[in-house]
């Protein structure tokens, strides 16, 4: 009778140690798997992440620059009485056709038209500013546009201007569509070519 009773107690015993242990190997796989899923979560850089976001945004702000904006005028609206800040507001809306920048508010044509206006008004004038200006319209004239965006600021600056600093000059193609969504189709073909 004993040795039924240690050979019932011996298989009760290697019973309960064995679903332990079983239960103890299920519990282990089941730990490394979330492990492995845990270990194949793709770590963000943070400086990647930053450097994404900013992109995106810049992405956002460029497909802006083409959109209709407010303050739109085909007609320059000074003549040979308008003070310097008048002409300065007419050559910095002129130069939105072609830069890009946060935002933008007024626009005026920068065909041939336009320039020779502002630059006859200009080459009158006793402005102040009168080399600059000169310098920057005969830059134009020739189709010169590379630093527009240097232009744009410096007319910004003298505005006192806090938002709006241009960043860049469009492609060929991104003034196209400004044109388009702001001036309308007859003003493509009057488009000065870049020389650069």
């Amino acid at each position: 009778m004993k040795k039924r009773l240690v050979i019932i107690t011996s298989v009760l015993v290697v019973l309960t140690g064995g679903t332990v242990g079983v239960y103890k190997v299920m519990d282990n796989a089941a730990q490394y798997e979330k492990s492995q899923e845990i270990e194949t979560i793709p770590v963000v850089d943070p400086v990647q992440a930053k450097e994404d976001a900013e992109t995106k945004k810049r992405e956002e702000i460029d497909k802006q620059q083409t959109a209709k904006i407010g303050g739109v005028q085909y007609e320059i609206a000074i003549d040979e009485r308008s003070s310097q800040l008048e002409v300065i507001d007419v050559m910095h809306n002129m130069t939105h056709q072609k830069v890009k920048a946060e935002e933008k508010w007024g626009a005026t044509p920068m065909i041939p038209d336009t320039i020779n206006q502002v630059y006859d008004i200009v080459q009158n004038s006793q402005f102040e500013r009168k080399d600059d200006l000169l310098a920057i319209l005969a830059k134009w004239k020739g189709g010169h546009f590379r630093e527009i965006d240097i232009d744009h600021n410096y007319f910004w600056i003298y505005k006192g201007g806090t938002v709006g600093k241009a960043y860049g000059v469009m492609s060929n193609s991104e003034e196209e569509t400004f044109i388009m969504n702001n001036f309308g189709k007859e003003f493509l073909n009057q488009v000065i070519p870049a020389q650069e």
